[in-house]
């Protein structure tokens, strides 16, 4: 996987929420959270090749994104639920992250983005 996002992968940033900010019911808006940008090298691909069980499940706009946790901060971040993944004029929300795993040490990361 790690020679797949060193082959073909594209340079993007990990927008994380570092500060969460306060719910103003009153406008129905969060003011006061701060994203801290990450700057990494990952590979997009789509849901294609995947059991039509499966695939029934996914919705529009729907991909993956693999990540090499190495080039993310030197392996010292790691991305979550939540975060974003902006690159190539676009920007993909995380809704999920499965992390692999060799030896005890996270080598990837398997991110289900939305648009």
């Amino acid at each position: 996987m790690l020679n797949l996002v060193n082959r073909f992968g594209e340079p993007l940033t990990l927008n994380k929420l570092t500060t969460s900010g306060t719910y103003d019911p009153a406008t129905g808006s969060v003011t006061g959270s701060a994203n801290t940008v990450y700057s990494f090298t990952g590979y997009f691909y789509n849901y294609e090749n995947v059991s039509s069980g499966i695939l029934s499940d996914v919705r529009r706009g729907s991909r993956k994104c693999l990540i090499s946790a190495s080039s993310l901060a030197s392996g010292r971040v790691s991305p979550d639920d939540e975060d974003q993944i902006a690159g190539n004029g676009d920007i993909v929300n995380i809704s999920s992250v499965t992390t692999i795993f060799s030896s005890g040490v996270a080598m990837c990361y398997l991110c289900d983005v939305r648009e």
